[in-house]
């Protein structure tokens, strides 16, 4: 292999840079090896960032994965695509070791971003963010707030503004009353508040993150699963607001939040037993907020279980080279984007898809904890 410097007197960085930005996790690992001004660019925050945008995009959807629990309790992998052209996903699949040492049915996947994934046993109150690429974990430390082991709601997502991922718990312990619990990956330290939500109790189990806000269905009265409205909480500002559903539900409704790629969605399912679901996408107009009717999924007569899933499961919608990938409760359902018919079923534990990336949890904790010394250290 030439070295970089005879590969800088061939190409200008600029182009050396491009180049690699569009390089897979796996050979920019080896290529962080060539030198230290590789090893310095590769691993830059510009270029971690960069890279990010670059592959969690449709061009580069070869780098995107699915993660779930096996009927060991272990987690495996399978790249995506392989899911829209293979019968059998046991033919993909990878096994990937856990930050946690053992793994059971109380072990959620709260969410994923930016390559990054919370795992949580919520009963032993143990979590991680975990980039699974890179084999790199944060361990969070333990929140000084005493949770209760039933009903919490969670999330994960990014908060862009000081480009920091946090973690959010919401626990009931007292009817009526919540305790909010966000954590901060970049000041390693937790913040508790509480009463945020009055009147308002989540549904379900994991928020899902758009652009910046968690998002949960939610309902007036703890123990009443109507859907009345979808709350979120601002991972910036820390404030909640509601959202108005469409004009299109019935007082029997189900409804189901989620992704269509990269914009939240509704997937409504009008009574038990329907054959069929209408989804749903927010749009942004300047700061009017709008509800479109993006297409109706229709479900085998063999899977009667998902035609209605509870409020507390959450879907994600994938659409690659005209296929939909359907991703609701234990199902994987795989559809011919022209006919809307189920070309092919995968059934899972709980699963997440998410991005290879290069972003490290234990260098953005670093660089937080480096940042919160340095005045003291200048002061003296």
């Amino acid at each position: 292999m030439a070295s970089d410097s005879i590969i800088s007197l061939l190409l200008p960085d600029e182009l050396i840079t491009e180049i690699l930005l569009r390089l897979p996790i796996k050979s920019l690992s080896k290529f962080m090896c060539v030198s230290k001004s590789w090893l310095q660019l590769i691993s830059s925050p510009a270029f971690v960032k960069n890279h990010i945008k670059l592959t969690a995009n449709g061009k580069g959807y070869i780098y995107h994965r699915l993660i779930f629990r096996n009927t060991n309790d272990d987690f495996k992998f399978c790249p995506l695509p392989a899911l829209f052209t293979k019968q059998q996903l046991i033919e993909e699949l990878y096994h990937i070791d856990s930050p946690i040492e053992r793994t059971t049915l109380s072990t959620h996947i709260v969410g994923s971003v930016n390559g990054l994934i919370c795992v949580a046993h919520v009963r032993q109150r143990e979590a991680y963010i975990w980039n699974p690429t890179i084999t790199k974990s944060k361990e969070l430390p333990k929140s000084t707030s005493n949770l209760c082991s039933d009903g919490i709601k969670c999330g994960f997502g990014y908060d862009e503004s000081r480009d920091d991922y946090k973690v959010v718990f919401i626990d009931y312990p007292i009817r009526h009353r919540t305790v909010v619990n966000i954590y901060s990956l970049r000041t390693n330290s937790w913040t508790t508040l509480h009463d945020q939500l009055q009147g308002i109790f989540l549904l379900n189990l994991h928020g899902r993150f758009v652009n910046g806000k968690l998002y949960w269905t939610s309902s007036t009265c703890i123990n009443n699963y109507k859907v009345c409205n979808i709350t979120s909480f601002d991972l910036a500002d820390g404030t909640w607001e509601s959202l108005e559903l469409p004009s299109c539900g019935k007082d029997n409704s189900y409804i189901n939040v989620g992704v269509v790629g990269s914009d939240l969605s509704l997937l409504y399912t009008c009574q038990r037993g329907a054959a069929t679901s209408d989804v749903w996408i927010m749009k942004h107009s300047g700061v009017n907020v709008s509800w479109t009717k993006l297409f109706t999924i229709k479900y085998p007569q063999n899977i009667k279980i998902h035609r209605c899933a509870a409020p507390a499961f959450t879907f994600s919608i994938h659409i690659h080279h005209g296929e939909i990938l359907l991703v609701l409760g234990s199902a994987i359902m795989i559809y011919d984007g022209s006919t809307r018919q189920l070309k092919h079923t995968f059934h899972v534990n709980q699963c997440e898809i998410y991005v290879e990336s290069l972003v490290n949890p234990l260098k953005i904790s670093d660089q937080g904890h480096r940042n919160q010394e340095s005045p003291q250290s200048s002061h003296s």
